[in-house]
């Protein structure tokens, strides 16, 4: 796939639909890659249906397995296209006969190359024909070194090697193992302090299961799905309490000889790894056990560098193959093997690297070179090594994506008000309320907005307006399944990737001041006490008034000379705000929020960072927070109402206890403080309680390290029985625990409450 991907390679290709099948059969994400090859318009790829046409369509023969089925399947439809072909360039009398272009089959499959060749069908390994191009190199390394036939052996040749690792179980093995209960099935965690320990979290135990050794963790990678297999408790044990560096321990590995048990070298690294295994571990021992299986890979491609230490030639102009050592950038990660004829060129610089393959006998991994990102340290390769190694999506937008964009561009506007016109129906006009945006500086998506005014009976009307998407998103076209793969914009210190075009994110779809805008409208009647009487939700035409930042809210909001409209709305919207957030924290809610920090960049024009400072905290950040919780609190609680059985919502499951020891025996250890887990509100007690008057910021410390040990939020549809909504305080988290997390998370992303209520 990579070698397709490459601007290098631009031959023609025919992709058959039985082979796009096959590749969706087997991976999801190599099936997506190579339907966005189809649509790239610098690429000469051409889809075939030959399963539709009857020429080339085949039944599977009673005693076929399906792989041969294809295979024959893919040799008829290249030998019919050949044909194809022929009949369309005939001989014209009195001229030279035409030159006839071949269609090749190129496959990695010996057996189906033998058929091939026997029917006269013209054939090819990717190798071979990749050998024979111009100037093959680049694209060689891009070849995955499970396909390579011609690759070298190791110096000690792969026939005299011994398995440094056991052999996986049948997947029916670990399936009846599973069901049975014997084995357990879970996501492998490697350890990124010690490279020889990993884990396996897994429904039978509270606690992760312990993997200690490369050979118990066979192979695994982290995110892996693996199934373990428990040892006899008389065996169980504790982390080891010592920082294991990867780095340090293999130094001196040839990457060349690596995995060969009768070299002095491999015994003496085989030696010092069992020594690091039995470093000092504590008292509290936990379940260990061993990877018998592997049932789904998370393998992807990794940002690395060569290590320089394993290269045997450092000339920049040699072009001999050589195997070298790619270290990840992640600690969680092993070393890859790689050969490449390009790895002088390639010292000093983050590249990009995927693994083909795990042998038992090879102490690494073994994978391939996919491409250069640039010089390690750049602004550029490091912003791009950050994008790809946390997978955010950040290639432009598809002409698909752009042809869903409105084809005003820029110069759409809300129409005037009129029966007939499709943007005001079923809409209420509100563009006579004093509506406000407040942002942090420089914000171009304002995506939300609000008002506040007093009622004649004495109540007061305050509402949140969310930029309406759904009006320009429609469900499932180009554009929406986009949103959904990003899933939101992404901020890096001088620039953005947006989730979508900017047309939409920062012009059609932000509420701007002073243009009348699409919005969807969450509108509260509330008692002076922030008591709530009435609650409606209405498609909607605003027209904000002012978009300010925090700063400048609060600065207009602490002006006792100013008593406009505008000024009087926020301070109304900042006493709400003071008392719903009380409520909350009474509730039992937890304040485990995180400092967000600031970077300062050189000046406007430069996108050089020359300084960091933690953000200000202002009462105006606490107003839009405690409104946006409301709104989403209402909104699930409105769609739980009108889909009962099929309403999707989000909640935090309690955690359990054990993830808090570490902490708690630190507090008491360290600072002779107790944490109470027992509910959320006797941890919210707790955590007020942590404070040390010589170190400022021990509070915040404690409760980051508390929020990473809470459950993440989920997702669930079932709103039957005990997952319904307390009436009481309009919350969708489980009545029959004591924790509660609402200032967290939203319920749901903006996008959904949106789609979800406009198709109401």
């Amino acid at each position: 796939m990579d070698l397709v991907e490459s601007n290098l390679f631009t031959p023609p290709i025919i992709l058959l639909q039985t082979v796009i099948e096959e590749v969706r059969h087997r991976s999801l994400p190599l099936y997506n890659r190579l339907n966005a090859l189809t649509k790239m318009e610098d690429k000469r790829i051409w889809v075939f249906y030959n399963e539709y046409r009857s020429e080339t369509a085949i039944i599977r023969e009673e005693g076929e397995t399906p792989n041969d089925r294809n295979d024959r399947g893919i040799r008829k439809a290249t030998a019919w296209y050949n044909e194809h072909i022929r009949l369309t360039w005939p001989t014209i009398r009195g001229q030279a006969p035409p030159k006839i272009p071949t269609v090749v089959l190129m496959t990695e499959d010996a057996e189906n190359r033998r058929k091939a060749e026997k029917e006269g069908i013209s054939c090819t390994p990717v190798r071979k024909y990749v050998e024979g191009m111009k100037e093959p190199n680049q694209l060689l390394d891009l070849l995955a070194a499970e396909g390579s036939n011609d690759i070298e052996p190791t110096k000690a040749g792969a026939a005299s090697r011994q398995s440094l690792y056991p052999e996986y179980l049948s997947t029916p093995t670990l399936l009846a193992g599973v069901k049975a209960g014997e084995l357990h099935q879970g996501h492998f965690a490697a350890n990124q302090y010690n490279y020889l320990e990993g884990s396996v979290s897994v429904p039978a135990f509270t606690i992760p299961v312990l993997l200690i050794g490369r050979e118990n963790m066979n192979r695994a990678v982290n995110g892996d799905v693996v199934v373990v297999e428990v040892f006899s408790e008389s065996e169980w044990k504790a982390p080891a309490d010592e920082v294991v560096d990867q780095d340090s321990t293999l130094k001196n590995d040839d990457a060349e000889n690596s995995g060969d048990e009768g070299d002095d070298e491999e015994n003496q690294l085989a030696r010092r790894e069992k020594q690091v295994e039995n470093v000092k571990r504590s008292s509290e021992k936990q379940p260990t056990g061993r990877i018998v299986g592997i049932i789904k890979r998370n393998w992807r491609a990794y940002v690395c560098h060569i290590d320089s230490t394993s290269l045997t030639s450092s000339n920049a102009t040699s072009l001999s193959q050589q195997t070298v050592f790619a270290t990840p950038v992640s600690r969680l990660l092993p070393r890859i093997r790689l050969r490449t004829r390009q790895a002088p060129t390639l010292i000093g610089q983050k590249i990009l690297v995927t693994i083909d393959r795990w042998d038992v006998t090879s102490r690494y991994p073994e994978g391939h070179f996919v491409r250069a990102l640039g010089k390690v340290e750049s602004k550029e390769a490091e912003q791009e090594s950050l994008l790809l190694e946390f997978e955010v999506p950040y290639r432009p937008f598809g002409k698909a994506i752009l042809d869903c964009l409105p084809v005003e561009g820029d110069q759409w506007v809300v129409p005037p008000k009129s029966d007939i016109s499709p943007e005001w129906k079923d809409r209420e006009d509100l563009r006579n309320l004093v509506i406000c945006s407040i942002d942090p500086p420089g914000c171009q998506d304002i995506d939300d907005a609000l008002h506040a005014r007093h009622l004649p009976n004495g109540n007061i009307e305050a509402g949140v307006h969310i930029a309406d998407v759904s009006h320009f998103v429609l469900p499932d076209n180009p554009m929406d399944s986009e949103a959904a793969s990003r899933g939101t914009t992404v901020y890096l210190v001088d620039k953005r990737i947006d989730m979508l075009p900017s047309l939409l994110g920062t012009n059609l779809c932000s509420l701007r001041p002073h243009v009348e805008r699409l919005a969807f409208s969450c509108i509260w009647e509330m008692t002076p006490n922030a008591e709530i009487a009435n609650v409606r939700f209405a498609k909607s035409v605003i027209a904000s008034k002012a978009a300010f930042t925090y700063e400048e809210a609060q600065l207009r909001k602490d002006d006792p000379n100013l008593r406009d409209e505008l000024t009087e709305g926020i301070r109304l919207l900042n006493k709400l705000a003071q008392k719903l957030k009380a409520g909350r924290m009474a509730a039992g809610a937890l304040n485990l929020a995180s400092p967000e920090v600031k970077i300062h960049l050189d000046s406007s024009e430069s996108s050089d960072p020359i300084d960091v400072e933690q953000k200000e905290m202002r009462e105006t950040n606490s107003l839009v927070e405690e409104f946006m919780l409301l709104a989403n609190i209402s909104v699930a609680k409105k769609i739980q109402e009108t889909f009962p059985q099929t309403a999707v919502l989000r909640r935090h499951l309690p955690p359990p206890r054990t993830n808090f020891e570490k902490l708690q025996d630190i507090l008491m250890k360290r600072k002779g403080m107790t944490l109470d887990v027992s509910s959320s509100g006797a941890l919210a007690a707790s955590l007020d309680k942590c404070i040390n008057p010589d170190e400022p910021a021990f509070n915040t410390l404690v409760r980051i390290m508390a929020t990473r040990c809470v459950m993440l939020v989920s997702s669930f549809s079932d709103c039957t029985g005990e997952y319904c909504f307390q009436s009481k305080l309009g919350k969708m988290y489980l009545p029959t625990d004591n924790w509660q997390l609402p200032s967290a998370t939203r319920l749901f992303t903006r996008h959904s409450i949106l789609n979800r209520m406009s198709n109401e």
